[in-house]
């Protein structure tokens, strides 16, 4: 006949593994309870942009959805020779532009620079 005894690991297996998760989760700084950091989303126009659309040539920078937070930063640099319409935001040639997004929302609108030349901006809580 086996003896039968339980380890300490056996019998407490399910506490401490739910122990040990939530020493996790102070140690990583929260990543537990939900927050995160503010993200920047970085959409460059490249030089040569007018040119390929003169061109004729369909041109795709901007995704056609865009997806933020309540913090984000939305940061478009126009590394082209001209003026440029991405999104509902003019950018200067040689410009960076930048926009915190504050609240909650949903932007569309159109878009020569994005697939189906429409957008789409979430901004979520």
């Amino acid at each position: 006949m086996k003896p039968r005894h339980r380890t300490l690991r056996n019998r407490l297996g399910i506490p401490w593994a739910v122990l040990a998760v939530t020493i996790a989760c102070i140690v990583t700084a929260g990543a537990c309870s939900g927050t995160r950091e503010p993200q920047t989303i970085s959409i460059v126009i490249p030089a040569g942009t007018q040119d390929r659309l003169d061109a004729g040539e369909k041109v795709e920078i901007m995704p056609s959805r865009l997806e933020f937070h309540v913090g984000d930063t939305l940061h478009i640099r126009n590394d082209d020779d001209v003026t440029q319409s991405i999104g509902p935001y003019l950018v200067k040639a040689g410009q960076d532009f930048r926009l915190l997004y504050g609240s909650p929302g949903v932007f569309e609108g159109y878009c020569p620079l994005s697939e189906g030349e429409r957008y789409e901006i979430v901004v979520k809580k």
